[in-house]
């Protein structure tokens, strides 16, 4: 009875290669995620060349060796991700190595042809494969430096690589070393922009801790603060207020907005701050002026041009008659609504040297009150919707 399975021959003759290699240097350079690439780039040579496993082994210069960045193939034949590793001594990488030194043109190594290379690196380069259960090994190279060596398994109908299918995979090996250096260099930029980052917000969380370690009566408030604004801001995103793209800078901008809110008491006496009582006029007038000193002191500092707003206007009222310039509704930037309400509720609900601290029933009472007045209707909602979640109900 004849057989009415196509031959991967068949098969191969139908594939437009000039067409797939288009189609994988268009998608590959849009990718700048290395795990992303790397799988992307096995999916596609598996499904167009129909091989049982490949694993692409990519130079690591922090270790000094070829780490195997992921595999694809049929269970119990791939390579285990991260497993694999070989130094740059390796008898297949020295082997390709030194015959791009030379000049001598190799763009891929089969297995079945070992025994034309002779001498003690035969037997080596042989060993290799089998450690890898590969077939035949492709190199990549960006100018004279090896990038990466894609070991490939057996074809699934077992067929030796047609020469069309290794011209595929020699011009697909040049896009890759492209795409791979772009995608390096994209995470070593990301990679610095979140070391940046970090010192950056632990630079920032520095100076909360000196307004601290002037104010000590408020120790502990600029964190409150920063967190509960951050609970104020997931509030109104899930009660819609704001979108999922305004909330991603939204959050980056609040957290270091609230944890700088007080910057501005750096500069206000510190005998006015730890005062044991009321202020009177003058002193009033004095710590009156912290938001326009924490503005000052950032304002030179370009990272700092959204959450500056919230230090400057976190003590304006909905209605106008807050200060330093008596802003009113939506003249008042959206962040300091935000924390102009977390910083009340804290303030109301912590131990001052005038007065002790209020219930949260009864502080989340008299905000409701001053809704539309001294704060904004909808953060005064997110309030609402955070302390019911909380079980905290207003209380007279």
């Amino acid at each position: 009875m004849p057989s009415t399975l196509k031959s991967q021959s068949e098969l191969s003759a139908k594939i437009d290669y000039r067409d797939e290699l288009e189609k994988a240097a268009k998608l590959m350079i849009r990718i700048h995620s290395m795990d992303t690439l790397v799988k992307m780039i096995l999916r596609t040579i598996i499904r167009i060349v129909r091989i049982e496993h490949a694993s692409l082994l990519i130079y690591d210069a922090a270790r000094h060796a070829y780490v195997a960045h992921t595999s694809k193939g049929m269970a119990g034949l791939k390579i285990p991700k991260g497993f694999t590793r070989i130094s740059s001594e390796n008898p297949i990488i020295s082997y390709f190595a030194q015959m791009h030194q030379q000049a001598v043109k190799t763009d891929h190594l089969l297995f079945s042809h070992i025994g034309l290379i002779g001498g003690q690196l035969q037997e080596k380069i042989r060993d290799e494969f089998l450690l890898y259960n590969a077939r035949a090994c492709v190199p990549g190279f960006f100018r004279d430096k090896l990038i990466f060596a894609l070991f490939l398994g057996a074809k699934q109908n077992y067929e030796d690589y047609t020469d069309e299918e290794l011209g595929f995979l020699s011009v697909l090996a040049s896009d890759v070393v492209m795409a791979i250096q772009n995608a390096s260099l994209f995470q070593s930029l990301n990679d610095q922009l979140l070391k940046n980052k970090n010192l950056f917000l632990q630079t920032v969380f520095a100076l909360s801790q000196a307004i601290e370690a002037k104010d000590h009566y408020t120790q502990g408030h600029t964190e409150r603060v920063t967190q509960f604004s951050l609970n104020l801001a997931e509030e109104l995103k899930s009660m819609g207020r704001i979108s999922l793209k305004e909330a991603k800078e939204l959050f980056e901008n609040l957290r270091i907005s609230a944890l700088l809110h007080d910057i501005g008491k750096i500069g206000v006496p510190e005998a006015i701050l730890n005062k044991n009582g009321m202020l009177d006029e003058q002193e009033r007038v004095e710590i009156n002026k912290h938001p326009l000193i924490g503005a000052n002191i950032l304002i030179k500092i370009d990272e700092f041009q959204e959450p500056i707003l919230g230090v400057k206007y976190h003590h304006e009222k909905f209605d106008g008659t807050g200060y330093p310039e008596g802003l009113k509704e939506n003249q008042i930037p959206f962040i300091a609504r935000i924390i102009a309400v977390a910083d009340t509720f804290d303030a109301m609900t912590s131990d001052r040297p005038y007065r002790k601290a209020m219930l949260k029933e009864q502080a989340l009472c008299l905000i409701i009150e001053q809704s539309g007045k001294q704060f904004d209707p909808q953060v005064v909602d997110a309030l609402s919707s955070f302390c019911r979640k909380a079980s905290i109900t207003a209380k007279e």
